[in-house]
């Protein structure tokens, strides 16, 4: 499998200012106006052939006083994919790889396949910030192989009564919650 590798550097717009421009139109936001978003945790996935970047990320929203977190997959290419524009968030100049196409991984056909594979058993998860390393906190949960996996757009801290899997983030005091961010179909 390959191994993505972890930037630091810029892009332009930022992965934040895209999401928030797109959170505020879709359904499952609850916020009052343009949402005020920070980045509070996720995990990366591999894409087998190592050209698409899959990144799942955590978002604290706050415009308001709710404790709302939204979970907001991502996938990074160099090409757009045909017949997914509903999905583009828009594009991003970055430092290193040049022009971007950032989409929400629900229209994604390689992060749909490599989401099967983390419920199978077959994909690693990766951390967010640090190049060729594991994410052992990461973990799957209940009877998962061979299933469809769901976003969780709006995690909740807490043990899952669902199968699916567990992921991590921050809270404002910076303690590490976990809960269902993926569920199965």
């Amino acid at each position: 499998m390959l191994m993505g590798i972890v930037y630091n550097t810029t892009m332009s717009p930022t992965k934040t200012e895209l999401v928030t421009a797109w959170l505020a139109k879709q359904e499952f936001y609850t916020g009052q106006g343009a949402p005020k978003l920070e980045n509070i945790g996720g995990f990366r996935l591999e894409d087998p052939q190592g050209e698409v970047g899959i990144e799942l990320s955590f978002y604290a929203d706050h415009a308001d006083t709710s404790d709302v977190v939204y979970h907001v997959p991502l996938t990074y290419r160099d090409a757009p994919i045909e017949g997914a524009e509903q999905h583009l968030l828009g594009t991003s100049e970055h430092a290193i790889l040049g022009l971007r196409y950032v989409y929400d991984a629900a229209g994604d056909p390689v992060f749909l396949a490599q989401a099967r594979e983390l419920l199978a058993g077959n994909a690693v998860p990766q951390h967010r910030t640090e190049s060729f390393t594991d994410d052992p906190r990461i973990r799957v949960s209940g009877q998962t192989a061979g299933k469809q996996a769901v976003i969780i757009r709006k995690p909740v801290a807490g043990e899952p009564a669902e199968a699916g899997v567990i992921g991590f983030w921050e809270n404002a005091l910076g303690q590490d919650l976990s809960g269902l961010v993926l569920r199965t179909a």
